[in-house]
């Protein structure tokens, strides 16, 4: 794949962010969704195969574990990956400065993890937790020494390197922990695939990325990211507690079994709105920001983005939506009462669609401030609302409290991405709020039909059908629906479809001339 610029290197002049070609950036978005989709596709796999070996508390616990690794890891890797991705002059000395950062930084975030692990055990008032916490530490220092090349890669839109060891890492993982549960690990089977991936990861992050750090560090290149930096750490802090405040509270008032229950409900619409949207998002900070002083071409561009993750993420939500009872079945009956929180979960991951892109157009665009705010709004409301569910449900059935958190994170979500378009869209970007949204129409129109079907075909009996021939009817059913509803309303998609059809297939816009 053709370079826009040459490879950061430790000798090299300030690389100079103009607009990328429009061929690279595409190869970017396909590399992106190749990364994404294999990720998630051998994830699914593996979550589901784990789903029907273990059960709610066993993904409880690791979900608990979790929440303090990713506080750790968004310490460390949010502000810089950003500075340096977003950065129009870049030079090595500021790689070399940030990767000794992050690499000391790494070790004392995981000493600290190790050592405030009985803590977190004695919040949750769960005394499994210390041994999964301690042994999870490593992943925030595999995170700091991974940062820096993998921020390189991000910047030159290099998905295709990524790509390999993203597929890899989450396959090896995947095997092994499949392995170790049917050998009767329990817990320490998903924690075993957690380390294992980020192991993976990195040694394949290492070998494909050119960029190697020198032994000089001018700590002086640093100054020159912190201001972007800490404004950018500051909105990544509020975006982890605003998108882990549900699984903090769950764990806190509910146990283990309601967090596992709401853990795999959220994780599947997670998962879908990962290779369909988030693939977009990988690719919207560098490619946006190449745009950051054409306030035009950034707005169109933006519009382009929102509207292509809205027709490939919003219909597959709800094709989830009308296979939940059935999936739910499949799983097994310790999974019982999943399919509502399922279900509801599926409509945040719709509602996210709209926001997964603008956190990096505000980013792009020089304003992390006012992302961190909005982000830290919606964190510390969240807390509000969820510690008030975790007191009114706190005597009753798992799954019940699992779809409370569930309904009180969609109303949560529809306020904040209310007001984060109008900042972004109409306040930074000077745009309209109606263009932004209005080429989305078409694919919430799919999205809804195709999440109503079942309502049509249990009348005809769909629902006493095995629970992996009902999977199959009602996605293929609801598939089909979205696809014809977006084939009949939306122009663009047409438009994209036919660009991509061999020649002989396309239909020609105008006949051709008489001879």
């Amino acid at each position: 794949m053709a370079n826009a610029s040459p490879p950061v290197t430790v000798e090299a002049a300030p690389v100079q962010a103009g607009p990328p070609p429009k061929s690279k950036v595409r190869s970017a978005i396909g590399w992106s969704y190749v990364l994404t989709a294999g990720r998630v596709g051998s994830s699914i796999v593996v979550t589901f195969v784990l789903a029907m070996l273990l059960g709610p508390d066993e993904f409880g616990i690791l979900a608990m574990a979790l929440v303090l690794v990713m506080i750790a890891q968004t310490i460390l890797q949010q502000g810089l990956v950003s500075a340096i991705v977003q950065r129009d002059k870049l030079t090595g000395a500021h790689l070399d400065a940030a990767f000794g950062v992050l690499a000391i930084a790494g070790f004392g975030v995981a000493a600290l993890v190790a050592a405030l692990s009985p803590l977190w055990a004695l919040m949750y008032r769960e005394p499994r937790l210390t041994l999964v916490c301690v042994a999870l530490a490593p992943l925030v220092l595999m995170q700091g020494l991974a940062t820096v090349p993998e921020a390189v890669l991000r910047r030159e839109l290099q998905f295709r390197a990524v790509a390999i060891r993203t597929l890899l890492a989450a396959v090896v993982s995947g095997v092994i922990g499949i392995a170790l549960a049917v050998a009767g690990a329990g817990i320490w089977a998903l924690v075993a695939q957690q380390l294992v991936n980020a192991l993976i990861g990195l040694i394949v992050l290492w070998i494909v990325c050119p960029w190697r750090p020198s032994r000089r560090i001018r700590l002086g290149a640093i100054r020159e990211l912190w201001t972007f930096s800490l404004h950018s750490a500051n909105a990544g802090l509020g975006v982890m507690l605003s998108n882990r405040a549900d699984l903090i509270f769950t764990g806190l008032f509910f146990g283990p079994i309601a967090t596992g229950i709401y853990r795999l409900a959220a994780r599947l619409p997670d998962m879908l709105v990962d290779v369909t949207v988030r693939s977009l998002q990988q690719v919207a900070l560098p490619s946006l920001s190449r745009h950051q002083n054409d306030r035009t071409a950034f707005v169109n561009h933006l519009v382009q983005l929102q509207h292509l993750g809205a027709i490939v993420g919003l219909p597959v939500l709800g094709v989830l939506a009308a296979t939940a009872g059935p999936l739910v079945g499949f799983l097994g009956p310790q999974w019982a009462g999943t399919e509502v929180p399922l279900q509801v979960l599926c409509l945040f991951g719709a509602v996210n669609v709209f926001g997964v892109l603008l956190g990096p157009a505000l980013q792009a665009i020089g304003q992390p401030g006012k992302l961190a705010a909005i982000s830290w709004a919606r964190g510390l409301l969240g807390v509000a609302t969820f510690a008030a569910l975790g007191t009114m449900f706190g005597g009753g059935n798992p799954a019940a409290q699992a779809t409370a958190i569930a309904v009180a994170g969609v109303c949560l979500q529809v306020v904040v991405n209310a007001v984060s378009i109008w900042v972004t869209v109409r306040r930074a970007a000077g745009a309209s709020v109606l263009r932004f949204l209005l080429p989305t129409l078409p694919a919430v129109v799919a999205a809804t039909a195709a999440a109503l079907v079942p309502y049509g075909l249990n009348r005809l009996g769909a629902d006493e059908l095995p629970p992996l021939v009902g999977v199959v009817v009602l996605g293929a059913a609801g598939g089909l629906t979205a696809a014809a509803i977006l084939w009949t309303t939306d122009r663009r998609v047409r438009d994209l479809v036919r660009k991509r059809l061999p020649r002989r297939f396309r239909r020609p816009s105008h006949p051709p001339r008489p001879a």
